[in-house]
């Protein structure tokens, strides 16, 4: 009879028993997924600044998507660090060496990154129906072995601006079909390099460029006869009786023709000569991106500018080869999954079709093809850049892509400013490019 209430006391403790471990596994499992969906903290992005904003802060755009993101995430701070475009991809790289690298940073599409294993594969976050939304060079920017590495936000090229005044006036015609030979081409800037106030000096040149490290402008006129100027083994190919030729007639453009200003071929600071074509008109023919578009177009609606035109370069024994230089943001590797989760949610938030149907704007192309698509049938000169970019080939996967560009590009100003030949500035490329893929610095074939 006593015993009673002790038997009630122990049944009652064994059902609380059974109930909760048989309930811990789901109850575990649940907290888990609370504790992955309640992260909190601190998410580092480093970025480069991009077009301003109504009040000139060229970090407005990505400053006020942080706000955004983190109003609808308590807790998450996303600080960002403000690259500048001189050195900041080599702060990166050296932070990445370091192990000390951001959360998220738009190096998506840069190999060196991707083939040194410094970023996570987003396969995950990006459903396989999705793939084909986007430009097929865009995602071949970011891939590398069957993976995907990054998020694509926006791809472009470079081209011919003409001003179109400067042909009108000098009684010239330009092509109607965007394409010209070599020998039309400098014929056209022949006619265009004149000395306008009759004082004994060349006041106009047909062209000029800015020649600098990662710019590529200079690339399809190196291709014009027929030149890769990397093999599909990552191997520097351009010094080749192709390439050679090519780099000759870039040349003539100085020594044989004078259609260039020839002390400053080659060597001025981009704005100047951007100033030269855009502002003082002192040039007629000016290879850049696709940015200058909305630039140009701005000018001439306030008055300031001139009607332009937008051509393809010139075809010497062959078609000049364009470039499509894609910029995709990267998660560096994370071992917290939920922080991973998040760097993935925030840089689909930001390179949405949504956002990137605003690119158009600043004079670049979504990587999603419908956004593209809309952005050149909205613009007619943004369609012209668009039937070049078609064409145009990805950049070659190869380690150390820039630091080899700077090589390619300090031998050929030497040759523009005929301080040597078109083969001796071919021969010395080789030889420095090959050193530095011969101190451990493996290169890739290209992804198809």
């Amino acid at each position: 009879m006593y015993r009673r209430p002790f038997t009630l006391f122990y049944c009652f403790v064994l059902i609380f028993l059974v109930i909760s471990f048989t309930g811990c596994g789901s109850d575990k499992k649940s907290v888990e997924q609370e504790e992955k969906k309640a992260w909190q903290g601190v998410i580092t992005l480093w970025d480069f600044p991009r077009w301003p904003d109504k009040n000139g802060d060229r970090f407005g755009w990505i400053e006020k998507k942080i706000s955004e993101f983190e109003k609808e995430h308590p807790g998450v701070f996303i600080h960002l660090r403000r690259l500048k475009w001189e050195y900041g991809l080599i702060e990166l790289k050296a932070a990445a060496s370091a192990g000390t690298p951001p959360d998220m940073a738009p190096v998506a599409a840069d190999f060196d990154f991707i083939s040194a294993g410094y970023l996570e594969p987003v396969d995950d976050y990006i459903k396989p129906e999705d793939i084909s939304k986007y430009d097929e060079k865009a995602i071949e920017a970011v891939s590398y072995q069957g993976r995907v590495y990054g998020f694509p936000w926006f791809i472009s090229t470079h081209c011919l601006f003409l001003n179109k005044d400067a042909f009108d006036s000098r009684n010239m015609q330009i092509p109607e079909d965007g394409a010209w030979s070599f020998d039309d081409f400098v014929a056209a800037l022949q006619k265009l390099t004149y000395d306008k106030n009759r004082n004994g000096k060349m006041d106009c040149y047909g062209f000029n460029l800015f020649l600098s490290p990662g710019n590529f402008t200079t690339w399809p006129f190196l291709t014009m006869d027929g030149a890769n100027v990397f093999d599909d083994d990552g191997r520097f190919a351009l010094n080749s009786p192709e390439g050679v030729s090519a780099l000759e007639k870039m040349v003539d453009l100085a020594a044989k023709y004078k259609v260039v200003p020839e002390e400053e071929y080659g060597t001025l600071e981009e704005k100047i000569v951007w100033g030269d074509f855009a502002e003082k008109r002192k040039i007629a023919v000016y290879p850049t991106g696709s940015w200058a578009v909305k630039v140009l177009e701005e000018r001439e609606k306030a008055g300031k500018g001139f009607k332009f035109d937008i051509i393809r370069y010139p075809e010497g024994k062959d078609r000049a080869k364009a470039f499509a230089v894609v910029s995709a943001y990267g998660i560096f590797r994370e071992e917290d999954a939920a922080k991973k989760d998040l760097c993935a949610e925030f840089l689909s938030y930001i390179t949405s079709e949504k956002e990137q149907q605003l690119l158009g704007q600043y004079g670049v192309f979504p990587a999603i093809k419908t956004a593209q698509q809309k952005v050149s049938e909205e613009d007619p000169n943004m369609k012209k850049i668009k039937m070049i970019l078609d064409d145009a080939v990805v950049l070659p996967k190869v380690n150390s892509l820039y630091k080899k560009d700077e090589i390619l590009t300090s031998q050929v100003r030497m040759a523009l400013l005929s301080k040597k030949t078109p083969t001796q500035a071919l021969e010395d490329a080789e030889r420095e490019i090959e050193k530095i893929s011969n101190n451990g610095i493996t290169t890739y074939m290209w992804n198809k």
